[in-house]
């Protein structure tokens, strides 16, 4: 999703060296990182004032992460359901009309990607836009063009194999082998669509898509691949391997992240028991690893720790993720666990990481992302889907 291209890869290390430096990180069970009421009206304060200076500055384009504190900006890429959803969020936190239009304008300027069938990331692109938006509004326009994508992702679907080609043009045969666990992310277009047609496919696509994932990209400890290369043709696991994280063997933290938030959700649309058992012990292993602010680093792994950049998308994310899991789990005390670890995380992404207290330009809400270390893109950073994620956590957490 995030990047297509091949780089070379960086020399493997023993399994089991791994192993080790992966281990739980040292750190006081009880850190104080009180969420409270007040934290949450700093962050909705903060988050609207951020986002209206972006709106200001846009000018009919989406930001994605910034450099040097600057946003840049393209044309709705794979980020860009992300601007149009926070505006949605805001809208509905607010009521206000403001929100509202920005969110229509930004909506509709993605529509014309309904019919891309070369592009894996509608799903991503739609269900913060469209299907949020039509949730909200009731606008039938919106429905159809949300419905126009998911069948064009439908054609992305391999029977044989049994998930959506996530890299390359349709039907690229050097490409259509690769899945990454970013791609659960789009799956909730796909639930939401069967939902709005009655037409089963949509939903056995991403529920097939979804279980691929889950057997083929979680290790048997519950870390994860960011990339797992498949036979097109039968499923068969030819080898994990990743892009963006520090070698194959270690775990990169966004992409757990991805796997906590996507087996949630697919959880959520099919209450079939192993993809919430998939999202807590996701979860449970994420949380292990967590540095004593609750921010993890890039990777779980990164040699340098703790002198390694964080990812505070990936705690955002990690974060939205648990607190919807908190409503799923059936155990109170293992509800209760996941809830008090997203407020610590909020808290100190509250606390500690937002870019207002930064001097200079600084773009965006929270500090501290990173979107692809090893080509140095946009490291300690904000970025706009760690930014969705940070508004929509707040938006679930408990007043």
């Amino acid at each position: 999703m995030e990047i297509q291209h091949a780089l070379n890869c960086l020399a493997v290390l023993p399994l089991t060296l791994f192993l080790a430096a992966c281990e739980s990180t040292p750190r006081q069970p009880d850190e104080p990182f009180p969420m409270s009421v007040e934290l949450r009206a700093q962050a909705i304060e903060n988050i609207a004032e951020s986002l209206r200076n972006s709106v200001e500055i846009a000018a009919g384009r989406f930001p994605v992460a910034p450099e040097d504190g600057t946003w840049e900006f393209d044309d709705g890429g794979w980020t860009g359901g992300y601007f149009a959803g926070m505006l949605w969020l805001m809208y509905a936190e607010t009521g206000e009309q403001y929100w509202r239009e920005h969110a229509e304008k930004y909506t509709w300027l993605l529509e014309g990607y309904k019919s891309n069938v070369d592009m894996s990331d509608i799903g991503i692109l739609y269900w913060p836009s469209c299907d949020l938006g039509y949730s909200l509004t009731h606008d039938e326009r919106m429905r159809e063009v949300g419905l126009a994508g998911a069948r064009s992702m439908m054609k992305r679907f391999l029977p044989g194999g049994g998930y959506m080609q996530n890299w390359g043009r349709l039907g690229e045969e050097d490409q259509m082998g690769f899945v990454i666990i970013d791609c659960l992310i789009n799956l909730d277009h796909l639930y939401w669509a069967a939902d709005e047609t009655g037409e089963p496919s949509f939903s056995q696509a991403a529920t097939s898509h979804a279980e691929r994932t889950r057997v083929s990209h979680v290790r048997p400890d519950y870390s994860s691949f960011q990339v797992v290369e498949f036979d097109p043709a039968t499923g068969e696991m030819l080898r994990g391997f990743t892009k963006q994280g520090y070698t194959d063997e270690s775990t990169w933290s966004r992409g757990q992240s991805w796997g906590i938030y996507g087996f949630t959700r697919v959880y959520k649309h099919t209450r079939e028991q192993k993809f919430l058992e998939a999202a807590m012990s996701m979860a449970d292993w994420f949380i292990e690893r967590l540095p004593p602010d609750f921010v993890p680093y890039w990777d779980f792994c990164a040699p340098g720790i703790p002198n390694e950049p964080r990812d505070t998308s990936a705690a955002s994310m990690a974060a939205s993720a648990m607190l919807e899991l908190a409503t799923l789990v059936e155990d109170p005390d293992r509800a209760n666990h996941y809830r008090r670890t997203a407020g610590k995380i909020l808290a100190s992404l509250t606390e500690n990481y937002l870019t207002r207290d930064l001097p200079g330009r600084n773009d965006g809400v929270l500090s501290g992302g990173t979107y692809f270390y090893e080509i140095g893109r946009s490291v300690d950073q904000a970025n706009i889907w760690g930014d969705f994620y940070y508004l929509e956590a707040m938006q679930r957490w408990p007043e």
